[in-house]
């Protein structure tokens, strides 16, 4: 694998645009989550360590400036009570919305369960704030093979690659 990542950049314009996901078998239950539930680290690290996510590396001192944005919201699935994965997204005023973090705890990948949840959080996404005007996201060559098929799936359209030799927050 090359030393650079690529970043495929990826938006959505109108609520419209978004193509449901059949419900999985085991429907997870989606609550959103104080900026400072440990869950928001944990779902963290362990949906990135796979994927070489800059947050491997962040001492407490990073995180705490991380956790103390004040447009970030976080939500987390939980399947049979247990954490199962992660949305975060940042609104600041103007209306685009940014899923800032998305992804499922490594035993939770491959059983239907992605697909749903980001149907859900691209709902969260169109609703958190008045006048939303897009929705955007990056996803990395280093993310899950899954992840840039499972955007488009959802109608998510790329408007941009970019050649990054470190990964972007």
């Amino acid at each position: 694998m090359s030393d650079n990542e690529v970043l495929t950049h990826l938006q959505m314009l109108s609520p419209n645009d978004l193509r449901p996901a059949r419900k999985p078998p085991a429907v997870p239950e989606v609550q959103e989550v104080d900026q400072w539930s440990p869950l928001i680290r944990f779902t963290t690290l362990g949906i990135g360590r796979a994927h070489q996510w800059p947050s491997q590396r962040w001492d407490d001192q990073q995180w705490q400036t991380y956790l103390r944005g004040p447009r970030l919201r976080h939500w987390v699935a939980f399947i049979d009570g247990e954490p199962a994965g992660l949305l975060s997204l940042n609104v600041p005023p103007g209306g685009e919305v940014e899923v800032d973090t998305f992804g499922l705890l490594p035993d939770h990948i491959g059983k239907g369960i992605g697909s749903h949840f980001l149907t859900v959080g691209v709902r969260l996404a169109w609703a958190v704030a008045p006048a939303v005007s897009r929705v955007w996201l990056h996803t990395s060559n280093r993310d899950h093979r899954h992840a840039l098929p499972n955007y488009e799936r959802r109608g998510f359209r790329r408007y941009q690659l970019e050649d990054s030799p470190t990964r972007q927050p």
